[in-house]
């Protein structure tokens, strides 16, 4: 077990350095940014790779040295991912249409803010480049960006970005960011030679449904994995106890 939690230690540590170099890079802790900090997604890495540096280091520490306080706050950790695993698998199994509703509010956000942050940019580009879809419903949504929007001055008006190109490269290897040049004023027929016209949602849900059964294996293997740190971390203390006991 020290061998896992030190793995996951390390990985913990290095995304922890990684989300606070970016807010760092960003400036995003500057009286200025701090509003946006919710919608960042580097804070993502910050608090995913706190709570695993937290977990493994006491798991660690608390095998390597046998110490039960460590064991406890291990287990207990553990513990508490688990349930709160578990409910969250009930609250998206029960409430599935509120929880889509929030990722296109979320999306809408993003899309409006997509040239002010670079992570939020490389989200969305990539998405929409892997689902091959564009906007949020529909290729319209795009104009809820002000660079993009047609009553825009810029040379960005009436655009999408370039991710949502059926043919997005230059020469197959540098991103052609004017592919997208004039879309929002142009008929759906004409646009769809150009563009996908698929907004990403609908894509995402159709992609979740068709590995549903790949995703409930993987939530079963990390559920049976926490279930072993617990049993093991359970017994590491009960052997504690029983040597204390005879000293």
């Amino acid at each position: 077990m020290f061998f896992f939690n030190f793995i996951f230690f390390t990985l913990g540590f290095g995304l922890l350095c990684f989300g606070f170099w970016g807010l760092a890079d960003k400036q995003s802790l500057i009286e200025e940014k701090i509003g946006n900090l919710g919608t960042d997604p580097m804070l993502i890495f910050v608090l995913v790779g706190l709570v695993v540096c937290v977990l493994s280091f006491s798991g660690c520490v608390g095998f390597i040295r046998e110490n039960i306080c460590l064991l406890r706050l291990f287990s207990a950790g553990i513990a508490v991912l688990l349930v709160t695993q578990c409910v969250l698998a009930l609250v998206v199994l029960c409430f599935r249409d509120r929880i889509e509703d929030s990722v296109k509010k979320t999306m809408l956000v993003a899309m409006s803010r997509y040239q002010d942050d670079s992570d939020l940019k490389f989200l969305l580009d990539e998405l929409q480049l892997g689902m091959e879809c564009c906007g949020v419903q529909s290729y319209q949504d795009w104009s809820i960006n002000l660079y993009f929007n047609c009553s825009s001055p810029g040379v960005n008006s009436c655009g999408v970005p370039y991710s949502c190109c059926i043919d997005p490269l230059q020469n197959g290897t540098v991103p052609n960011s004017q592919c997208g040049f004039g879309a929002l004023g142009m008929s759906e027929a004409m646009a769809s030679s150009l563009i996908y016209l698929g907004g990403c949602v609908p894509q995402l849900v159709l992609w979740i449904n068709r590995r549903i059964w790949d995703i409930f294996v993987g939530y079963l293997l990390v559920t049976v994995w926490e279930l072993v740190c617990i049993v093991c971390a359970q017994r590491v203390m009960r052997e504690i106890k029983v040597i204390k006991s005879l000293y």
